[in-house]
This record gives C-alpha cells, sequence and structure tokens, in this order.
C-alpha cells in the first residue's frame, strides 16, 4: 500500500511538472501580414523563390550576389521585409532562426541581407536603428530534392516560433498591382507610368534629322518597354541605375532590364546619366525578350524604394 501511494505521488509530480513547462506555440505565417514584436522588430515576407544565385532586388550595373557551392544543387530563397524598431543594432543571426523542410529532409536556414541601396549583398552586415533592409533566408539544397513545395520553421529574436510553407515558383507575396497612366509619389521621386511598347531599338521621342539610338543585343530579340517619367524631388542627384529597376517574367525566366535616359531636350538617349535635384528626365526600361516567346503573356515587375509593384499590361 506504502509503495502504491509512493507510485502515485511520482508520478502526481510528474504529471505537475510536465503540466507546469512553457509549450511553444508555432504560428503559421500568412501572406501580405505584418508582425510587429515588443516594439523593438517589424517584418513581412515580399517574395520567395527558386533560384542560381541570392541576389539583390536591384539587379542593375554592377551587382554581387551569392553563388552556388555545387552546380547540381539550387538555392530556395525567402526575402524578409525587416525593420529595427530598437535602439540596439542588431546581427542578423539574432533576428532570425530556423531550418526548411524540402522532400522530407531538413536543411539549415542562413542568412544574407542587401544593402540599403537594394543593389549588393553582405552575410555579416547589420540592422541598424531604425533602418529597413530586404533580408534573404535562404537553404542550398539538391535540384532532384525540390518538389512543388517547402516550409521553414523558424524563431524570431530567439522567442516567436513561425511556420511557412510556400511554393517553390516564384512568388512576389507583397506587391501592389499599377496601371499606366498611374503616378506613384515616393519618397525620393514622382514617377509616371506612361506606356509599354516592343521595339528592337530605343529611340529619343523628339528625333531630330540624324539621331542616335540603342538596338537590341540579339537580332532575334525585342525590348519590352516600360517608358517612365521620373521626377528628382530631392536636393541630391538621383542615378537611375542604382534606384530603379524593373523585370520581365515569362514562365520561370526573369529578364533583366537595361536602363535607357533620355536627355532633358529629348533628342538623345544614353545607358548612363543622372538626374539632378527637381529635373524630371525620360526613361526606358527595356527588356530584351526572345521573338520566340514575345507573343506569350508576361509580367512586368517595378522595383524602386524597397517596394514592388506589378504593372499591368
Amino acid at each position: 500500500m506504502i509503495i502504491v501511494k509512493k507510485i502515485g505521488i511520482l508520478l502526481g509530480i510528474a504529471c505537475c511538472l510536465m503540466g507546469c513547462q512553457k509549450q511553444t506555440e508555432v504560428e503559421i505565417l500568412k501572406e501580405a501580414n505584418s508582425y510587429t514584436y515588443q516594439d523593438q522588430l517589424e517584418f513581412e515576407v515580399m517574395k520567395t523563390e527558386v533560384s542560381q544565385q541570392i541576389a539583390p532586388s536591384n539587379k542593375n550595373k554592377t551587382y554581387k550576389y551569392i553563388k552556388l557551392s555545387d552546380e547540381n544543387n539550387i538555392f530556395i530563397d525567402m526575402v524578409v521585409k525587416t525593420v529595427n524598431l530598437s535602439k540596439n543594432e542588431m546581427k542578423m543571426t539574432d533576428i532570425f532562426n530556423g531550418q526548411f523542410e524540402i522532400n522530407k529532409e531538413s536543411y539549415p536556414m542562413k542568412h544574407a541581407i542587401e544593402t540599403v541601396n537594394y543593389n549588393q549583398m553582405s552575410t555579416t552586415d547589420t540592422l541598424k536603428t531604425n533602418e529597413t533592409r530586404y533580408v534573404h533566408l535562404y537553404c542550398e539544397v539538391p535540384k532532384e530534392q525540390v518538389k512543388e513545395e517547402a516550409s521553414l520553421q523558424f524563431k524570431v529574436l530567439d522567442e516567436h516560433e513561425f511556420q511557412y510553407t510556400f511554393t517553390t515558383e516564384q512568388h512576389i507575396v507583397n506587391n501592389d498591382s499599377k496601371s499606366l497612366g498611374d503616378i506613384l509619389t515616393l519618397k525620393q521621386t514622382q514617377i509616371a507610368l506612361n506606356n509599354i511598347t516592343q521595339s528592337n531599338k530605343i529611340e529619343p521621342s523628339n528625333k531630330g534629322f540624324f539621331y542616335s539610338y540603342i538596338p537590341t543585343d540579339h537580332e532575334d530579340e525585342t525590348f519590352v518597354i516600360l517608358q517612365i517619367d521620373i521626377k528628382n524631388t530631392t536636393d541630391s542627384s538621383l542615378d537611375p541605375s542604382d534606384y530603379i529597376y524593373c523585370e520581365y517574367t515569362i514562365g520561370q525566366e526573369q529578364i533583366k532590364s537595361q536602363i535607357i535616359i533620355e536627355s532633358e531636350n529629348h533628342k538623345s538617349v544614353s545607358k548612363t546619366g543622372k538626374i539632378e535635384p527637381l529635373q524630371t528626365r525620360t526613361l526606358y526600361l527595356a527588356m530584351p525578350v526572345k521573338n520566340s516567346v514575345l507573343s506569350e503573356k508576361g509580367t512586368i515587375h517595378l522595383f524602386v524604394e524597397g517596394n514592388t509593384f506589378e504593372i499591368q499590361l
């Protein structure tokens, strides 16, 4: 009888201890939601994709990216817009930690952060106070392991645990749909979305008797061109190649834009140039598309100041 009582007491203590243990709740991450914690951090998912490289959002000029360690592998990448609301610098490892699960295999999550101009990558940079940056949470896996879905389970600030399941096709979560004729009022500029055309060359809008133009690099290509007017509303000059970027997607192929700027008198075009304070210039965001797929439906995404806009064709 005494032995039975002792066993009962021990079981009761064990049950009590187990019941008193803090159970970690896993929150399902929802798309297009912004999450804020303890006035320290704000974040939201911007994009997920399978890619040959971990690259910045602005891929113009001499952008740098993270390469695969093995040509038989592929990256799975989730881009998270992250804001440091605290008074302290934050390391990426202090903010996000977790692992990917693909085809029932687990892979450690790695970090990379885009620079403030969104055109370079760093694995060591920190998130400064009141700074907004794009953080890439990614892993490298064998190509044959990639299926239609992937899952990421991760902790934020080593406390709040999330799970996010997503398609392995490119998926831009937070994008704003815009139409031709719309005006974008941003921190540094005001942008008018004028028109979308197709041509094998970029010509100035005010052609004289003699004028120069910029052709496609290959005869079997045609430019899909988004023409915009951009006004620099700041008190310093602006380099469009560092500021704005456009991409044309057909199926799984993403085609980078060339940034072509028209002279102030609209009589010439160039691949280089700056927009002076309070000046308005015409830009041609030209994406060279193979003629064999030109008739297929594509999507234009415009990236500027950390925003992604889907331009309706």
